[in-house]
């Protein structure tokens, strides 16, 4: 059987190839927003120390000799019951667990049956408890009661390579990824109802697709309070301010300190070595979270060597400050506090766990 990445780099491939027919064949340009921008950065952003901002809480410690061994994780959903809800991508399944770290359930598994994953990318709790999970091999979104039990699940038949889920509200989800339906392939994030029904989609693919003929970033997005939600593509500084039903509030539109802009090369290729050092030139987005009224966007050069950085943003999408020095890689966030995926050894996954210490 294949290995879960490297099923998903055939489909990064492929993804690729069928973005640049997408390209060729759509008759229109990209879409434009509102054109409304949030109030610019200041230009003097204060960077702190990670260490010096946030206090360190009792991490939590899944050890590989579990009888349920949290292998990965790659994003963690907090409930509104104060439960864990780890993403294991390495399993193919989901891990709720309590406060303390105690993993409580597993579902799902690897498979292609009813509540099974062929590549687990994300999943989240719905404000009710219930779970939504994405599997982007199927392009398929499940929802699982608090028992684990499947509810639903819904064919993403309009999106190619779906990345990222979002809950909404108590009866829609959003996901983030390329939409493919005719004569909407511009755009990159669709909302889903619960009842099976879908809204238009939105968030246009930036202009490096069109330049370049090439899929080369991600979609990762964050509920905000309000029913907002804050939409951007890995490689690009753009922040989106979105409502719940999808119409553009504002683009955050300055870059963070210490960002590179990925620009469009004179000859867009398939994935050959060439566009991979041109990707390394990259910033990217590698994670992202809302705590303690702010939105935290972990991002980095994309080089094996490149120095992490973590923004914090208001809920209007304004830069506060920027914290250098992080501990490891941001996977979530919920109530005051902020979840950064640890060392992943032999033994043992931590989950270091952050409390911002000061405020203005």
């Amino acid at each position: 059987m294949m290995h879960p990445r490297s099923r998903h780099r055939v489909a990064y491939r492929l993804a690729l190839s069928f973005a640049a027919l997408l390209s060729s064949a759509c008759d229109r340009g990209p879409q434009a927003v509102s054109g409304l921008q949030c109030e610019p950065h200041p230009s003097d952003i204060a960077t702190l120390d990670f260490a010096e901002a946030f206090v360190p809480l009792e991490p939590l410690v899944f050890r590989t000799s579990d009888p349920n061994p949290v292998l990965s994780a790659r994003t963690l959903s907090v409930s509104p019951s104060g439960q864990l809800l780890l993403v294991d991508s390495r399993s193919f399944n989901l891990k709720v667990a309590d406060s303390e770290g105690r993993v409580i359930q597993v579902i799902g598994g690897e498979g292609e049956g009813p509540g099974e994953f062929t590549a687990l990318m994300d999943a989240v709790f719905l404000r009710d408890d219930r779970i939504l999970a994405l599997d982007a091999g199927r392009v398929l979104a499940t929802l699982f009661d608090t028992t684990g039990e499947v509810l639903n699940a819904f064919q993403l038949e309009d999106q190619l390579d779906p990345r990222a889920v979002v809950a909404m509200d108590k009866s829609s989800f959003l996901i983030g990824g390329m939409v493919t339906t005719p004569g909407e392939g511009n755009d990159m994030a669709r909302i889903y109802s619960l009842d099976g029904t879908t809204t238009d989609s939105f968030l246009p693919a930036d202009q490096l697709l069109f330049d370049t003929q090439m899929i080369v970033d991600g979609v990762w997005g964050v509920a905000l309070p309000g029913g907002t939600v804050a939409l951007g593509l890995d490689v690009t500084a753009a922040i989106h301010l979105f409502s719940e039903t999808g119409a553009h509030i504002c683009t955050q539109a300055s870059e963070p300190p210490r960002w590179s802009q990925l620009l469009p090369r004179d000859d867009p290729v398939a994935m050959d070595q060439a566009t991979r050092e041109w990707i390394r030139q990259a910033t990217i987005t590698i994670g992202a979270a809302y705590a303690s009224g702010r939105l935290y966007r972990q991002y980095r050069s994309s080089a094996e060597d490149g120095v992490s950085l973590l923004a914090e943003y208001d809920a209007d999408l304004n830069l506060r400050n920027v914290y250098t020095s992080l501990p490891g890689r941001l996977v979530g966030g919920g109530g005051e506090t902020l979840f950064i995926l640890g060392d992943e050894s032999r033994d043992d996954t931590r989950v270091l766990r952050y409390r911002a210490s000061q405020r203005e």
